[in-house]
């Protein structure tokens, strides 16, 4: 495996969020990791969501951001043209609270719950992009792996 061998797993779903490959510049940047999980249950089903920011991101407020799970996890077409599986809103009315450690981050509750598993209607290995209402194109995406 590659990635950071120390990193303890917290269970759910991972997706580490990054600037678009194939877009325009965008002035705020918005990196960082985003967890799909069922609050500490152990289930293979996720309830929620989380994003924290990257320690430099330059994020705007989540309450415009629409987070959308794809149906492939192929990065090279445009995600404008890659059809949708799921997509939910990061409003934060419904917000669940947050520790002081982690005062920089967003949880909040799915509109329904999404399958952490392979195939089908799982979404891992699927591209997720994070949108905002002011912008045209996603302003960050990854691809969904195990946490």
């Amino acid at each position: 495996m590659c990635g950071d061998h120390t990193r303890q797993s917290y269970g759910g779903a991972l997706a580490v969020l990054s600037l678009p490959g194939n877009t325009r510049p965008i002035p705020s940047t918005t990196a960082g990791r985003l967890v799909f999980h069922d609050c500490g249950k152990g289930s293979s089903t996720a309830t929620h969501v989380t994003f924290t920011p990257d320690q430099d991101c330059t994020a705007r407020s989540a309450d415009s951001w629409v987070v959308a799970i794809h149906e492939t996890g192929d990065l090279t077409k445009s995600a404008i043209i890659s059809p949708f599986l799921h997509k939910f809103s990061m409003a934060q009315n419904h917000a669940a609270p947050h520790d002081d450690r982690q005062a920089r981050s967003v949880e909040v509750p799915l509109t329904y719950p999404v399958k952490i598993e392979v195939g089908s209607d799982g979404i891992i290995g699927r591209r997720v992009s994070l949108w905002s209402h002011q912008d045209a194109d996603p302003i960050a995406e990854g691809i969904i792996g195990y946490n």
